[in-house]
């Protein structure tokens, strides 16, 4: 697992690592005020959700990412990268998402 030291920005923002490192289809691990964040890079866009199953607690930077779904390893509950919400059982609470933006050849996340 990847984990990028976070740097303080204004507006509550954080840099949590450089445009370059996350290609197309990745994922990375951040933490966010101690709790971890998974950024996505998919189809040229960038999503931040929680990087932990609402149903059990399981990494889901060890899932399976297809499109815009991300399949938890542990149990199999799918989520939209888009908006946290649950496709697929057994988990029925979304996760959190969060801000995210590229400036400066940066990847900021809003706290």
């Amino acid at each position: 697992m990847q984990m990028e030291q976070a740097q303080r920005r204004e507006e509550d923002y954080i840099a949590v690592g450089a445009s370059g490192d996350l290609k197309e289809e990745q994922m990375m691990v951040c933490v966010v005020k101690n709790q971890p964040v998974l950024i996505i890079r998919n189809h040229h866009n960038l999503y931040a959700i929680s990087g932990v199953c609402s149903h059990a607690y399981s990494e889901l930077i060890d899932g399976e990412l297809e499109g815009d779904k991300i399949y938890c390893s542990l149990h199999f509950a799918c989520f939209d990268i888009r908006t946290g919400m649950p496709l697929e059982g057994p988990a029925n609470k979304p996760l959190r998402t969060f801000e995210v933006k590229e400036d400066e050849g940066k990847i900021w996340v809003r706290e």
